[in-house]
């Protein structure tokens, strides 16, 4: 099978000295002590179209992966107070596509069999020869790019099938409509409904585990009463039939209490998610002009926005405006 540069995601020859970095950019981090080795090998992935970074110690090589989701480590075994294996375990913990090739003084068969029994995915023995170099990398492109591909149309198979299943987290269009008829029986009973907007952070947080955060939403709500829609990308707008301004603020506290509990991981949520939750009402004693869906969706929007200026974990609550 022929992979062409961008087919699956695989890097880009640069055509250039300026390069745009992205959290989705490949990058090659390179650690060893021979200044030489160094060179040549940056010089060839930066070829191959990676963004390279040199490090000269073994704790330099994990904080240097970062925030990113593509990523190819070249280490010496020979680094002073390297663990080759803790070195492969981390890389892949850190780095949801990683490839590790571990450099080698020699190519005797203790050294070759050292290194795979740490975990790494490949070795290159020095001296280097630029053209075994050049295709082990590109056959660490071609590797990274195939497991990120598998991992994508899984996740995807996954998604359809919780939505099959799962008429409890709905979609945009249908907050906008549903949300107007809970307004209208809101203002012909007299009755409040509140409105919250949960924004997940980090930003680069996958569409399985926004899923499962929208789940987890729901499992802390009231069953038939309560219901929640995507809103945006990374936010969900839950929808409080009978609640005030103060009950609704009460539940968001709720929710950001149950999410910083530590049992969240087991509900395939990831320890590192936050969320920020803008909270707005209707009620009798708020206003005597009902908003409009859009307007109240608007207010909670506004509070969102508030409390992500403050920070992560936060909320803020208000009624939303009022038209004159």
């Amino acid at each position: 099978m022929l992979l062409k540069a961008g087919i699956l995601g695989l890097p880009k020859p640069e055509s250039g000295d300026l390069k745009r970095t992205t959290p989705g950019t490949w990058k090659a981090v390179i650690a060893d002590t021979d200044s030489r080795a160094i060179a040549r090998i940056g010089k060839c992935v930066r070829a191959l179209g990676y963004e390279a970074e040199r490090v000269r110690s073994a704790d330099e090589i994990v904080p240097a992966l970062h925030g990113r989701t593509r990523a190819v480590v070249i280490a010496s075994l020979a680094l002073p107070a390297l663990d080759a294996a803790r070195l492969c375990r981390d890389v892949r913990t850190t780095t949801h596509n990683a490839y590790v090739i571990l450099l080698l003084g020699d190519r005797a068969r203790q050294s070759i069999e050292r290194a795979f029994d740490a975990g790494a995915d490949d070795v290159i023995s020095k001296p280097i020869v630029e053209a075994e170099l050049r295709a082990r990398v590109r056959l660490a492109g071609r590797v990274v790019a195939l497991e990120e591909y598998g991992n994508r149309i899984q996740g995807e198979a996954t998604l359809l099938a919780e939505l099959a299943v799962n008429a409890s987290l709905h979609s945009r269009r249908y907050l906008e409509v549903e949300l107007g008829r809970e307004l209208d029986r809101a203002r012909r009973f007299s009755h409040p409904i509140g409105v919250l907007l949960a924004q997940a952070h980090p930003a680069n947080l996958g569409e399985r585990v926004l899923r499962s955060y929208g789940k987890f939403l729901c499992g802390h709500l009231r069953t038939r009463v309560d219901w929640v829609a995507r809103y945006e990308e990374r936010s969900f707008a839950v929808v409080l039939p009978e609640t005030t301004l103060d009950g609704a603020s009460r539940v968001a506290m709720r929710l950001q209490a149950a999410l910083r509990r530590d049992d969240v991981t087991s509900g395939g949520l990831p320890d590192n998610l936050q969320a920020n939750i803008g909270v707005s009402a209707f009620d009798r004693a708020s206003t005597m002009d009902a908003p409009s869906a859009q307007s109240l969706l608007a207010g909670a929007e506004a509070q969102l926005q508030s409390a992500t200026r403050d920070g992560l974990g936060r909320i803020a609550t208000a009624y939303p405006q009022q038209r004159h």
